[in-house]
Parts: structure tokens; sequence; C-alpha cells
């Protein structure tokens, strides 16, 4: 059943002032130490031209964007049914990240980025696709559908989390989010994954669920976070998420069946000749390390406010107010600990984070207060959110 719209309560929505003056103040001091310690070496992509004109396809983003924002403020995502909500969110998800991947006629060479620095199923897999006719523009279409599939995934499980309100007011941010940017990239596939643990997590422990259902969904937990690792190494650490769901659902003994599961797709990689846990272990010594490990903690700082965008200060703002908290555990877990490792800061490989970005954002809708009604949609934080990671689509398109 349909959640009706409520009144406007300005005393409950987010700072969008404050929360965009956050924003824009710790990417400005981001960017000028990363400036201080040395920018990273230039790559393959480089800035538009002066003077160059913009194709028709850079109007698209700013279509999609409009359409979202409109029917958000109009309070359609808290009207429609549930189920027709969801396939809305996925068919928008998909158009944002098409419309921002095309945005200079052509799809980003994202398909491919990373690649080098990811478990060998990812290369193979794009291998494959070429050698199969399919690659390129369709490669990348194939791509961003798959990981479209992450908004209303992360929805159902604010929804089993917290309530369908918040959930519902949460979509419309993830739908825009700026991790779009690199929503073309093969971690698409570990973004889908990595949701659908989650969301099956949340579901094995409900309440009233039979025990061999339960145990049943559980080992599907593990074996979808094992599969998303094979496609992503910060999809591993997204285990953090399911611990604490688990934990605060007092279903600990599920930890067990979720571990069993998870080892089933690395013993038959294994067997097929990809070694896991050697390329993980590889990926960790290749890194360059010492003297250039600040310029790259710094520079995935910014990585991290670009792809976040505002709408991530409003989720860490508002965090203790949620009981989705686990969600922000686990994206949280996964960008710590791929820092500290130093398998993003050395290479800054920002579509390696894709898995863990949609769960930083769960608590842009929290409660004003703890206990009480989640937030409306921050649109102005959306918007925001939307136009710099257009912006930055222009100006650095191939």
């Amino acid at each position: 059943m349909a959640t009706p719209a409520t009144g406007r309560n300005p005393a409950g929505r987010h700072p969008s002032r404050s929360v965009l003056a956050w924003w824009l103040a710790l990417l400005g001091i981001a960017i000028g130490l990363w400036w201080l310690v040395g920018t990273p070496e230039p790559g393959a992509v480089e800035p538009r031209r002066t003077g160059e004109a913009w194709p028709l396809y850079g109007v698209a983003p700013v279509l999609v964007a409009a359409v979202v924002l409109v029917a958000s403020y109009r309070r359609v995502h808290e009207r429609v049914a549930w189920p027709l909500l969801l396939l809305a969110g996925y068919l928008a998800a998909a158009a944002w990240t098409l419309a921002i991947a095309a945005t200079d006629g052509a799809l980003w060479t994202s398909v491919v980025a990373g690649s080098e620095t990811a478990p060998p199923l990812p290369g193979r897999l794009l291998l494959g696709l070429a050698g199969s006719g399919v690659h390129g523009a369709l490669a990348a279409t194939l791509l961003s559908l798959v990981g479209a599939l992450a908004s209303p995934l992360v929805a159902i499980t604010v929804r089993a989390l917290s309530d369908e309100l918040s959930a519902r007011r949460l979509l419309p941010v993830l739908v825009l989010a700026p991790y779009a940017l690199v929503g073309t990239s093969v971690e698409a596939i570990a973004l889908a994954l990595g949701a659908a643990t989650l969301v099956v997590a949340a579901l094995a422990s409900e309440k009233g669920r039979p025990g061999l259902a339960r145990l049943a969904l559980a080992v599907l937990c593990g074996l979808l976070l094992g599969t998303a690792a094979l496609f992503g190494y910060a999809a591993i650490l997204l285990a953090a998420g399911a611990v604490c769901v688990f934990f605060v659902r007092r279903r600990p003994l599920l930890n067990i069946a979720t571990a069993a599961g998870f080892f089933v797709p690395l013993v038959i990689a294994r067997a097929a000749g990809l070694d896991w846990t050697e390329d993980l272990a590889d990926a960790l010594r290749n890194g360059d390390g010492g003297h250039r490990y600040a310029e790259g903690l710094v520079a995935a700082v910014v990585v991290l406010l670009i792809l976040g965008g505002p709408a991530l200060v409003a989720s860490l703002r508002s965090m203790r107010r949620t009981p989705a908290w686990p969600l922000l555990v686990a994206g949280g877990a996964a960008v710590v600990a791929s820092v500290v490792a130093g398998i993003l800061s050395d290479r800054l490989a920002p579509g390696a984070w894709l898995p863990a970005l949609p769960w930083l954002l769960v608590a842009a809708t929290a409660p004003a207060r703890q206990g009480g009604r989640s937030v409306p949609t921050p649109l102005p934080v959306v918007a925001v959110g939307a136009a710099s990671a257009y912006a930055l689509a222009l100006l650095i398109a191939p």
C-alpha cells in the first residue's frame, strides 16, 4: 500500500545550506591539500578544449535530472505504489548513468578503466564480451543496466531496517547520485551484487521467518558476497554490514552460514584458474606506498567527496539517528579499509569504490531526532550533487 504524502515540516528538513557549505568547504580544502602534496600524473582523459560545441547528448543529463527533481518536489515518490516506485527508480538510475556517460556523444572508456587493478574475472569478462561483439557503448549500456539495480535494492534494504517512508525519500538521492560518473565501470556488477547481498541479509534476519528459509537466505547472502568480491575488492568489506544486521537482529549464527556461502564462489573461481586471494595480495604489494601515500590519500578524499556529493555530508551528519546504521558501517568499512590498505590511494581507481558508495548515503533522509520521522528528500542537496557530476562530465569527457 502506498504511503500517503505528509505535510511539509520545515523543522524536520535537513539544513541544506549548511550541508552544501560543509561539502564545498571540505572539497575545497581537500583539493587545496591535493595540490600542495602534488597531483597525480595526468591520465588519458583530457579536459574539453575551449570553444568546442556541446553535442545533443550533453542535454540528456539535464532532462533526466529535471524529471526526477520535479517529480520529487511534487512528492510523487511518496504517493505511488511501492513496486511502481522501485521500477521507476531503477529506470531513472539507469537513464542518469547512461546520460552522464554519453555527455560527449560517446560513452566513457571507463568500461575498461581499472580492470588491470581488479581481480582477473572482470578482465576476462570484458575480453569475453569484446570477443562476442559486445563492447564500447553496448557494453557500457549493459553495465549501466546492471548497476542501476542497486538503487531499488538499497531502498528495499533501508525499508527493511528502518521504514518505508525513509526508503521512499532516499530513492531520489540514490537515483541522481554523482557516482554515476563511474557507473559504466565493470565494478557496476559488484555494485549490484553487493546491494543484493545486504538485501538478502535483511530478509534472512526478519522476524517470523522459518528457520530453514532463514538458513538458506544466509547462505545465499554469502554466495552473493563471494561473487561480488570477484568483481571488486571493496565488495568483500560489505560483509561488515551483514554482520551488523545479524547482530542488531540477534541472529549471530547466521554469520556462519553466510561465511560458508562466501567461500563457494572463490573455490569455484580457483578451480577455474582464478586465485582471488593471490590477486588481492598482488594488489597490496604493487602499491607505490611510501612518499606517494599522502598524495594518494588526499586524492582519495577528493574523489570520495565528488562521487558521494553533498548528500554524503548530509548522511554522515545524521548517521546516529537512523536504524539503518549497519549499512553505513558497511560502506564506511569498505572505503576506510581500501584507503588504509593502499588499494585506492596509490592508484586512485575510483570505480573500485562503487559497491560501497550507495551505503554511505542511506542517512541522507534520516530523522532530525532519534526515533523521529524521516526528513523530506533534500532536493537542493540532490540537485547540487547532480549538477556537479554533470559539470565534471562536461569538463573531462573524451
